[in-house]
């Protein structure tokens, strides 16, 4: 006689007859619902189900399991057969591999194995070998599917006629060639060098000078803040080019009254200084020398009164350099 994991063993009606048991009774171990049995003590596992299906009248109790009953297949009761899924090339036998030592999947899996089974975790209510052989079974169907598709798949392309290529077929070259001659003719008065000073397409994430950290980037759209910034760009680079060929002028160390701040350079002097005398934009997180030491004011006050702002020379460097010099002659 079979196991009972195995669908065989004594029937239900013969496991309740060994037990003794009173109508309406379960099998000692049942591990399901049973209505009101937590509130019932005193008496054992069978006795009390009994007493629950004679006192509860929507209960009845386990049912006998009836005889199996085998029905003829045939057209009138084909459409409550409980089939599996069917495909192209569905056959009525399971598509079971069997065991050679090297695969995974096949027939009559060992109970116990916790290695992953496909489609495994959505099927319940059977023995494990039962749901293990149809989860392979459907497995095999469903790749022995796929590999038909694609060997028709395969035949079908082989049949058409293969595609030859183009690339050095003479009419497509003399095409080429007449469109680029075209092409060359009609951008030949166009210059495709940009401007220095045009300004990149909206959306442009690199760095553009000047626009961050001067005025020029406030208030204005991306287009105009981009030109403005490149423009100033542009004419401070020329005027400092410019200024390299002047002639230098020597340091006058003659000795001058003792005065606080040098003198002021000449009106076309240009300046291409980081920090201006109008202080510095409230977006500037750069470091400013002397920032940190003021307090009582808002930005732009501050960085107006500090000496790095307010000296009327073309960079910090420059006049530090006066300053010490005046101060080492004249003291």
């Amino acid at each position: 006689m079979t196991t009972i994991e195995y669908g065989g063993g004594p029937s239900l009606e013969q496991r309740r007859a060994f037990a003794n048991l009173e109508s309406g009774g379960h099998v000692p171990g049942y591990m399901g619902f049973c209505p009101q049995f937590k509130y019932r003590y005193g008496h054992t596992f069978g006795k009390e189900t009994s007493d629950i299906a004679k006192d509860l009248p929507y209960y009845s109790g386990p049912r006998i399991q009836e005889p199996l009953r085998f029905y003829r297949v045939t057209d009138e009761n084909r459409k409550f057969e409980n089939s599996r899924s069917n495909y192209k090339d569905h056959v009525s036998e399971r598509m079971l591999p069997k065991a050679t030592g090297d695969n995974k999947y096949t027939g009559e899996m060992i109970p116990g194995y916790s290695g992953d089974i496909p489609q495994m975790n959505f099927k319940f209510g059977r023995t494990y070998r039962t749901l293990s052989e149809e989860c392979v079974d459907q497995l095999v169907r469903e790749y022995k599917s796929a590999e038909m598709k694609r060997n028709k798949l395969k035949e079908s392309s082989n049949v058409l006629t293969n595609l030859h290529p183009i690339a050095h077929d003479p009419l497509v070259k003399n095409h080429l060639n007449i469109w680029a001659d075209d092409m060359v003719k009609k951008n030949s008065g166009v210059d495709s060098n940009k401007r220095t000073t045009e300004p990149p397409i909206p959306g442009y994430k690199g760095f553009i000078p000047r626009m961050d950290t001067t005025e020029h980037g406030l208030a204005k759209r991306f287009h105009e803040a981009a030109q403005s910034s490149l423009e100033t760009f542009r004419a401070e680079c020329k005027n400092h080019f410019d200024h390299i060929d002047m002639p230098v002028t020597r340091l006058d160390t003659c000795s001058r009254p003792r005065t606080s701040i040098p003198y002021k350079p000449k009106s076309n002097y240009y300046s291409a200084r980081i920090f201006h005398q109008e202080g510095m934009i409230p977006d500037y997180e750069g470091h400013i020398h002397g920032y940190q030491y003021h307090v009582g004011k808002n930005f732009g006050n501050t960085t107006r009164d500090l000496e790095v702002c307010a000296h009327p020379y073309s960079c910090y460097g420059e006049y530090v350099k006066l300053k010490d010099l005046t101060s080492k002659y004249l003291s």
